[in-house]
């Protein structure tokens, strides 16, 4: 939770852009319990908002311990205020006054199907400056190009499938090349290949094979007890995609797991996902065993086509030191083949 901040316009590479440190390094830490905080450890901060008159503001508490139990009714040892931050004596920036005088509040909860209470005050975050200014032009991007020839090949207009996506809640998202990643991406396996495809070898090391991507959307359910007799509380499980006009419009992958559709043999992939809803995927090979997973929940608004060349980005290379893919994704092509036969 140390501060830090960055120069990233659109044009630079993000293995060229370099991290400014605003909190002193002692903050990125928790000091033991029992143990006194390190000499410049001057709580945590999360939120920094920069203000246009060159202030900067964070949420704060004095707190320099991991989160833990506290004995009291109170379930965190945190109490995030907004703060405006001051040069402090070692150079680096620190909390100062408050913002508010605390918002105190009576609030009551589920965890998971226990109703739990809390009195006290809450936490600020993410705060924002509401400021008189010209409203900014609607920012637009153009299809890429091997996308755009894909639509074009096929006589598809991009005005009218966005129109169907909107009118379904519904949004496309393209990725050229499932198999290739940066070349600092390497949590996951990364020796990929489609079979009958061409292979993704970014070192030694077992070679994976992919077949499908799986889609998980987020339902919230109420699970304990059972559905003759559930108990209070809802929590959000990610589960295979059941979204009635994402499945009708995806091209059916009967020899893959639920909710998933086949990787095309250039790697690429292509599915109509739900769209104010957030959902989540996974490579896996071909007997539905997961590979590769997504890390986050990731949402999208209706009518948007979204084109990824690989998973989680290129900035220079990737793992066997190519350049992002430029291909015509097949798995697009094969999709919208799909979706004109439906849609004539």
């Amino acid at each position: 939770m140390q501060q830090s901040s960055a120069r990233a316009p659109p044009s630079q590479n993000a293995d060229q852009i370099a991290i400014t440190y605003i909190t002193h390094r002692d903050t990125s830490g928790f000091n033991e319990d029992n143990q006194p905080p390190k000499p410049n450890h001057s709580g945590h901060y999360r939120d920094p908002l920069p203000l246009s008159d060159g202030t900067l503001i964070a949420s704060h508490t004095v707190e320099t311990r991991a989160d833990g139990p506290t004995g009291t009714t109170n379930p965190s040892r945190y109490d995030f205020r907004l703060k405006a931050t001051k040069l402090l004596p070692n150079g680096f920036r620190g909390a100062d006054q408050p913002l508010t005088a605390g918002l105190n509040k009576t609030v009551s909860y589920w965890d998971p199907d226990k109703k739990l209470t809390y009195s006290g005050n809450l936490w600020e975050l993410q705060p924002v400056e509401v400021k008189l200014r010209t409203k900014p032009a609607k920012l637009t991007s153009a299809l890429p190009s091997p996308e755009q020839q894909v639509f074009q090949q096929l006589g598809i207009d991009l005005t009218a499938l966005r129109a169907y996506l909107v009118q379904n809640n519904l949004a496309l998202a393209v990725t050229r090349n499932v198999m290739t990643g940066d070349d600092f991406d390497k949590q996951q396996p990364f020796n990929l290949r489609v079979p009958g495809g061409v292979p993704h070898i970014g070192g030694g090391g077992k070679i994976y094979d992919l077949q499908h991507l799986q889609i998980f959307q987020a339902d919230q359910v109420r699970g304990i007890g059972g559905i003759n007799n559930p108990k209070p509380g809802r929590q959000v499980l990610a589960r295979t995609l059941h979204d009635s006009n994402a499945v009708a419009s995806n091209v059916p992958n009967p020899a893959g797991p639920a909710g998933s559709v086949k990787i095309a043999a250039d790697g690429s992939a292509a599915a109509f996902f739900p769209a104010r809803r957030a959902p989540s995927w996974q490579l896996t090979d071909p007997q539905g065993i997961p590979v590769v997973r997504e890390r986050y929940w990731v949402t999208f608004q209706p009518g948007e086509v979204r084109v990824c060349t690989s998973c989680h980005g290129i900035n220079d290379k990737d793992q066997a030191g190519q350049a992002a893919p430029i291909n015509q994704p097949q798995a697009l092509l094969e999709l919208l083949q799909y979706w004109k036969a439906q849609h004539p």
